[in-house]
């Protein structure tokens, strides 16, 4: 199996970053097909993720 070019992956993975959470998710629940829904679902978790990241680093987060 060949591999994606990197930068590829990066601008996925920077799309997904700058899209609403909201609408990732809908994307996911809308989506028909089940291999897009997977790959929704991937970006979506990614972004969560990756926001929720950037909220715990905060000096004003509270654990």
């Amino acid at each position: 199996m060949k591999m994606l070019d990197t930068r590829f992956d990066q601008e996925i993975f920077n799309w997904a970053l700058k899209q609403d959470l909201e609408d990732l998710r809908l994307a996911v629940v809308n989506e028909s097909d089940s291999k897009k829904q997977d790959v929704y679902a991937a970006l979506y978790n990614y972004a969560l993720a990756k926001k929720q990241d950037s909220l715990i680093q905060r000096k004003d987060f509270i654990r």
